[in-house]
């Protein structure tokens, strides 16, 4: 397993030296196990160059372990973790006919927002989580609901161009989102992205909570952050979001 994972960890085939150095073994031992592998199909070596990649094999089990993997139910197990840690209220949103709607809502010990629930549907300028969504999803998705909610005519303006990029510059720079008093008066909103093996955003986790300024060094946000982290890497994301503007 410890050769196997070095094969899936490589952006690319290796030699047996280099898989024998990142794995911690002799050669010889690589070799042995190597040679095991290829023989059930979760390696290949070209015949050519000597490389060891990942086999045909490998990948139907991949692939059948990521089918059987539920993004909701990662991610709302994530937020139940979340807002016990934090005291917080938090969300799960996903993409829906609306905009960034809610799918998981859980009250927080010390903060209860009864404006939130499931169904709810966050504006993409004026919220953490549409901040998230508005990154990452493409200008087709986004259009319709941000022409709505400012106006097609500021939205086509320089000024408005300049205010839609900024709010995706801060969120591709920090990782996260934040905005207080925008949704709800007197709290403070901070969301965090979730993506799926393509790089595609799933979902977007969100806390809420009392009125003040959000920085990465903040442990709700920490806590926040490393949760979708967490589920993101569960749904084997590679650390690369794919972002298409058109």
């Amino acid at each position: 397993m410890a050769v196997l994972d070095v094969l899936a960890d490589s952006p690319g085939p290796l030699t047996l030296g280099e898989a024998a150095r990142r794995a911690g073994m002799s050669l010889s031992q690589t070799r042995r196990y190597l040679v095991s592998l290829v023989r059930c199909g979760l390696a290949t070596q070209d015949d050519a160059t000597g490389l060891y990649d990942l086999g045909s094999r490998a990948l139907r089990v991949g692939l059948a372990a990521l089918a059987r993997v539920e993004a909701i139910d990662l991610a709302t197990a994530a937020l139940k973790e979340l807002v016990a840690k934090t005291l917080e209220g938090g969300t799960l949103a996903v993409w829906g006919d609306g905009g960034p709607t809610v799918v998981r809502w859980f009250r927080g010990g010390g903060i209860g927002v009864t404006s939130l629930g499931l169904g709810t549907v966050f504006p993409l300028f004026a919220s953490a989580t549409g901040h998230v969504f508005l990154t990452y999803l493409t200008e087709d998705n986004t259009r319709t609901r941000l022409e709505r909610e400012l106006g097609a005519k500021f939205l086509a303006s320089p000024e408005g161009r300049r205010a839609v990029d900024a709010v995706k510059a801060r969120v591709r720079k920090s990782g996260f989102s934040w905005l207080k008093g925008h949704f709800v008066e007197n709290i403070r909103g901070a969301a965090a992205p979730v993506f799926d093996s393509q790089g595609e955003l799933v979902a977007v986790l969100a806390i809420a909570g009392p009125d003040r300024q959000a920085t990465a060094t903040d442990p709700a946000v920490q806590a926040l952050v490393e949760a979708a982290a967490q589920v993101s890497r569960q749904l084997c994301f590679s650390g690369v979001p794919r972002v298409n503007q058109k």
